[in-house]
């Protein structure tokens, strides 16, 4: 067979064709690097698997299919196959951050709620509080997983600051529609107060925190950027759900929010 086939490319079949091939590349420039394949003494050897991509979807189906083969051909006795590398780290990493982030927001979401409930005393303005905060999260990371947005540390990370920065536009919102529905007796009457200085106050300040942020776009290194369209993103959205969403709510729900006169 002329030499540089593919089909050569593979371990020999016999014991000999090993041998030759080690010594071969023992006379190589570089013959130090055969020892990283295996022990002297013989005990320990290494498969080098070269992947055409670093994606760790590809690693992932390749631990699957190598599962799959070791357990349809079990190794001899007392051979453990361990794995190790850059990429197979980064897909153990993938899983304890994903996993981690997930639990950490869980639990942060949990704790702002029940702040929500303690701070305005009440159930109802405690859950409704939380739906600005819960659209934005939502819409935003389906957003990310329409768009094929890995996620990564950056983004891991901003999803529990995202819960503070959401949650106060609804806290001003409904501190001070309840103060207004106090000072007029009825919701309705109380509107064009809560959408004067109040709802002023708010668009003006999503626009310019969203909008301080976007000269992140500008910076050199990626996760400054995502870090700059994703808070911008955060707090504008969080400002329109506080203004859209959150008067309809309470529109919907105003006997149960206040004591208007005359119901």
């Amino acid at each position: 067979m002329p030499q540089g086939e593919h089909a050569q490319y593979r371990i020999p079949d016999t014991a000999d064709g090993v041998g030759q091939t080690v010594i071969t590349y023992q006379n190589s420039p570089r013959p130090q690097r055969l020892w990283h394949f295996g022990t002297p003494d013989s005990r320990e050897a290494t498969l080098w698997l070269q992947l055409t991509s670093g994606d760790n979807r590809d690693m992932e189906s390749v631990i699957a299919s190598l599962e799959e083969f070791v357990a349809a051909n079990p190794a001899p006795q007392g051979v453990v196959a361990e794995w190790f590398g850059l990429t197979y780290i980064n897909v153990i990493w993938q899983d304890k951050m994903v996993t981690g982030m997930i639990t950490s927001f869980l639990g942060s979401f949990a704790v702002v709620l029940v702040m929500m409930v303690v701070l305005f005393r009440s159930v109802t303005y405690g859950v409704l509080s939380m739906i600005p905060l819960t659209i934005t999260v939502g819409l935003i990371y389906g957003v990310i997983g329409l768009i094929g947005k890995d996620y990564d540390m950056p983004v891991a990370i901003l999803s529990a600051l995202s819960l503070g920065l959401a949650v106060d536009y609804a806290i001003h919102f409904l501190a001070r529609s309840r103060e207004a529905v106090a000072r007029t007796g009825d919701w309705q009457a109380a509107v064009p107060l809560v959408f004067g200085e109040p709802a002023r106050a708010i668009s003006r300040n999503a626009i310019v925190l969203g909008a301080g942020f976007l000269p992140l776009l500008a910076a050199p290194l990626v996760p400054y950027q995502t870090v700059g369209i994703f808070i911008a993103t955060i707090i504008l959205c969080a400002g329109v759900a506080t203004l859209v969403i959150l008067p309809a709510l309470v529109t919907l729900c105003r006997s149960l929010l206040f004591k208007e006169k005359g119901v």
